[in-house]
């Protein structure tokens, strides 16, 4: 549908939260959607497509990055299916969210689609967009969607999930592997890693906060390697997590999807805990009942962000970036680095080392083996020598 139906005198668009009570909603609610699952009892507290949303992105409240990306996604879609589609979520069919799919690559008109980045939510400057998605990110975006449907299809608020008959769906699934191909581009080199490490080292460290910042920074970075964490696991646990059995530290985390787990603890990593803990004036070793978080905006016991660990970390690649000034491939990389990159990181370390496949996998807590081989090659150097011995002559035979 064209995007002129949107009224003229719409000047800006509702957050996902106020929609309930904008006046297109109502009409669009979608409490007589055409997809709306008659025959069977709705196993969700959910009486429009509003409510259905809440109840998916409630399962989502503890991995917040998730939450995040999940709730943008399905107020994209929401708001599109009202302002422009002019259709309930409920009563979307496989020719709409092609329609969808279209409009990703070219949101329009843009000057109520798309703005500035980081303009706060729900004020005229925020859009949902910053521009036209790419390729990959409709493939995201999709994805999303696609959860967002056979979560509403599974608890029998949907009838049926009209993604399941796009072709997208096929092309993102033979994406994979490329996906994996993309993962290894994003793993750092030994002397980019070694330029990080020398940036953390070379930090002031004169006046009390420079030292607590590079104290607090080294043990982000010691966390986040060592343990191979997501970064909104490191936000959201505290210090009781570390706990000493039978003589060994261990790391008690609940993952994605809720599911626990236990991380051995490096002995370099616990000495970068011991000298972290010492200048906060605590017990060397994280205590039982302490219930306080790891990672805190100074010394007091309030939380450190996720965005602002990922800016600290930016920061410190961009330190690093400066010693490749020769080699601007290396620093355009080193631009994209982010907290996630030490996870992967950590997985090919662990394989450098020696580390044992499935026990990388119970590290990183992966649910399948494949998705671990996307960050372990250590027979790739072998791979690679072996091709050496291919020329352009036939070889002797052997006898």
């Amino acid at each position: 549908m064209s995007s002129n139906l949107i009224p003229k005198a719409a000047t800006y668009l509702p957050v996902l939260d106020n929609l309930p009570n904008h006046p297109r909603f109502q009409e669009l609610s979608g409490v007589e959607g055409e997809n709306r699952e008659e025959n069977l009892k709705c196993q969700i507290a959910a009486l429009n497509d509003y409510e259905a949303i809440q109840c998916w992105l409630a399962e989502f409240k503890e991995t917040p990055t998730t939450y995040r990306c999940y709730q943008k996604e399905a107020e994209r879609l929401l708001l599109w299916c009202i302002f422009v589609q002019k259709k309930a979520l409920s009563s979307l069919t496989r020719d709409d969210l092609m329609e969808y799919q279209v409009f990703l690559a070219d949101p329009q008109p843009q000057a109520l689609w798309c703005g500035t980045k980081g303009a706060k939510r729900g004020t005229s400057a925020w859009k949902p967009f910053v521009g036209p998605l790419s390729p990959k990110s409709q493939d995201i975006a999709l994805s999303v969607i696609y959860s967002l449907m056979s979560f509403l299809y599974t608890a029998h608020y949907l009838s049926f999930n009209p993604l399941v008959l796009m072709r997208q769906r096929r092309r993102m699934k033979q994406s994979q592997q490329a996906q994996a191909l993309e993962v290894q581009a994003r793993i750092l080199e030994d002397d980019e890693w070694q330029a990080i490490l020398e940036a953390l080292i070379a930090l002031p460290e004169k006046e009390l906060e420079e030292k607590f910042y590079k104290y607090r920074l080294k043990l982000i970075v010691y966390l986040l390697y060592f343990l191979g964490l997501r970064i909104d696991e490191l936000v959201t646990h505290n210090w009781s997590a570390f706990r000493k059995q039978q003589g060994a530290w261990w790391f008690y985390v609940v993952g994605k999807g809720k599911k626990p787990g236990k991380i051995p603890v490096n002995p370099n990593l616990l000495l970068a805990i011991a000298e972290y803990r010492r200048f906060c004036e605590k017990s060397v070793f994280p205590e039982p009942e302490e219930h306080t978080s790891i990672i805190v905006r100074s010394k007091g016991q309030k939380a450190l962000g996720a965005r602002r660990i990922n800016g600290m970390l930016k920061g410190l690649a961009l330190e690093a970036a400066k010693q490749f000034v020769d080699k601007p491939a290396k620093v355009a990389k080193l631009k994209r680095f982010s907290a996630h990159w030490l996870r992967h990181l950590s997985a090919t370390m662990q394989d450098r080392a020696g580390v044992k496949a499935k026990y990388i996998q119970a590290n990183h807590r992966h649910e399948k083996l494949e998705t671990t081989s996307q960050y372990i090659h250590a027979l790739d150097k072998d791979r690679h020598e072996a091709m050496k011995q291919l020329t352009l002559t036939p070889q002797a035979e052997v006898k």
